[in-house]
Order: structure tokens, then C-alpha cells, then sequence
């Protein structure tokens, strides 16, 4: 009797496990099939397209041509300037907000009276739309009546309101990175101060009563201590901006002369003005290889940081 009442309790307990398994699989298949929809399948379309003839008159019966868009795209030479001119933006962008970043942090995790409200004031421009923040910028920089070249010509730094930011290839770069940082900078500084306020106090005390001073203390202390944090804001922000196209193509359209033309608004005007959907597929592959390269040796970086603090 005990062994029938053991084997069916067995058979009971099987026939839950089997429930239980099938209803975690419910569970999950919502996700498994929006992942693959939404994410999965686009992915391997494109790099399927990016082997194809697929233009306006075939969009909808992609021509198998080998490796052709590939080497069009190389022999033409623009893939390295748009490549260049994206590497450019990012380093620069993402400096500036990590360095504008890291002081505005500083400052708030100081204790400074009104901290709480200059972190809302902050964090304002975050909250504006890119389209909003494109147009906003547009306006500053308006050659005639731009508020900055006022403020500047005010300082003597021009003699009028003659800089046409979007006529100069340096200087709509500049334009562009001004107006990213500006869009963009709320978050880095968010970010940072959640790991400056994580660090903990004692060891930044007990150095200052070693003989360390702020700055030792800073570089010694309180980096190693936010280094995974840090790791992740730039990784973020990298592939943040490298994906940037609203903002660069609202206030430049790529230009002048193709000087802010980046990868995204590359593979846009391939696309959509070219009506050559095989080569902006090439350049969206190349561009995903090189953020899946990058996001290997990020995360390859944080495992090492993280296991340097454990």
C-alpha cells in the first residue's frame, strides 16, 4: 500500500512538473514571438537584402547578386567618410558629455543648497523630443537672427551676424555635437551621480586621513569604484550617438558636403532617396557588426571590472 501511495504521489508530482513547465512556456512565448518578429526577423532580412539587386522597380523580389552592393560601396570610397565622420561625432560627443557629465555630478553629489532643483532643471532637456531639440538648435544657430551668433559678436568673438554655422563643414559638425551633448548630457549626469552616491564614504575619508588629497582621492578612490558605471554610460552612449539621425539630419541634412553625413543618414538617403534598398542594407550590416564588435568588448570589460571590485 505505501509503495502504490509513493508511485502515485510520484505521478502526481510528474504530472504538475509537466503543467508547470507548459505554463512557463505560455508564459514566455509572447516575448520569444514579439523577439522574433520584431527583432529577429528584421536582422536577418536586411542582411539577406544587403546580398540582393533590390531597388524601386524589384522592392518586393530582391535580386540575389552576390557581394556587388559590397564592393560598390568600397570602390566609391564614401563609406570610409561616413564611417569617419560618425567616429568623429561619437568621440567628441561622448567626451564632452562625460566629461560635462562627471563635473555636473560632482557638483550635486557636493551637497550644494538647491541640489534637488538644479537636478530637475537639468534633466529637462532630456525630456524634449530630437525633432523639438533639431529645430530649437536650428534657431540658435540662424545666421541673421540666431541667438548665439548674438551672444558671440556681444563677446567679440565675430565681428557680426555673419556665421552660417550649416555652410562650413567644421562648424556644422560643431553644431550637431553642441546640440547631441546638450539633448543628451541629462542622462550621463543621472547616471554618474547614481554611482558617485554608491561609493562608499569611509574610503574616501580614510584616504584624506592618509595624506591623499581630493584629487588622489578622486582618481584612486571614487573611479575605481564607478568604473563598471562608467564602462556602461559610455557604451551606451556610443551606440546611442552612433545610431543618431534625427538631430544630424533635421539641423544638416548631411552636409555641407557630406561633412556630417554619419552611417544613418548614409543608409536614409540610400534608401529613400536613391531608392537603392541593397545598398543602405550593405552599410546598415557593416555599421551592426561594428556595434556587435563593440558591445563584445564592453561587456568583456565589465565582467573585469566587476570581478576587480568583487
Amino acid at each position: 500500500m505505501r509503495r502504490q501511495a509513493a508511485a502515485a504521489v510520484l505521478r502526481t508530482r510528474g504530472r504538475f512538473r509537466l503543467t508547470d513547465r507548459w505554463f512557463g512556456t505560455f508564459l514566455v512565448a509572447p516575448a520569444i514571438i514579439v523577439f522574433l518578429v520584431v527583432i529577429a526577423y528584421p536582422i536577418i532580412r536586411g542582411i539577406w537584402v544587403s546580398f540582393c539587386a533590390n531597388k524601386l522597380k524589384n522592392i518586393n523580389n530582391p535580386i540575389w547578386n552576390d557581394f556587388k552592393n559590397y564592393q560598390v560601396i568600397f570602390k566609391k570610397g564614401a563609406f570610409w567618410n561616413y564611417f569617419g565622420n560618425t567616429l568623429s561625432f561619437c568621440f567628441f560627443t561622448v567626451g564632452s558629455q562625460l566629461v560635462l557629465g562627471m563635473l555636473l555630478a560632482l557638483l550635486l553629489n557636493s551637497g550644494i543648497k538647491g541640489r534637488k532643483f538644479f537636478r530637475g532643471l537639468f534633466i529637462i532637456p532630456w525630456t524634449i523630443p530630437s525633432v523639438v531639440v533639431a529645430i530649437l538648435w536650428r534657431w540658435l544657430i540662424q545666421q541673421q537672427y540666431g541667438v548665439l551668433n548674438y551672444i558671440l559678436m556681444r563677446l567679440r568673438v565675430i565681428s557680426g551676424m555673419n556665421l552660417n554655422w550649416t555652410n562650413d563643414p567644421h562648424m556644422a559638425m560643431l553644431a550637431i555635437i553642441i546640440a547631441c551633448v546638450w539633448k543628451q548630457l541629462p542622462y550621463m549626469m543621472v547616471m554618474l551621480l547614481a554611482g558617485l552616491q554608491s561609493v562608499d564614504r569611509g574610503l574616501q575619508e580614510a584616504a584624506l586621513i592618509d595624506g591623499a588629497n581630493q584629487a588622489q582621492s578622486f582618481w584612486h578612490i571614487t573611479i575605481p569604484a564607478i568604473r563598471p558605471v562608467l564602462v556602461t554610460c559610455v557604451w551606451l552612449s556610443i551606440t546611442q550617438n552612433f545610431q543618431q539621425f534625427t538631430i544630424i539630419n533635421n539641423m544638416t541634412g548631411g552636409g555641407p558636403n557630406y561633412a556630417t553625413q554619419t552611417l544613418s543618414v548614409a543608409a536614409y538617403k540610400e534608401a529613400f532617396t536613391s531608392y537603392n534598398f541593397g545598398t543602405s542594407a550593405a552599410i546598415g550590416v557593416l555599421w551592426m557588426v561594428f556595434l556587435f564588435v563593440l558591445t563584445m568588448l564592453s561587456n568583456h570589460f565589465s565582467d573585469r571590472f566587476g570581478r576587480d571590485i568583487v
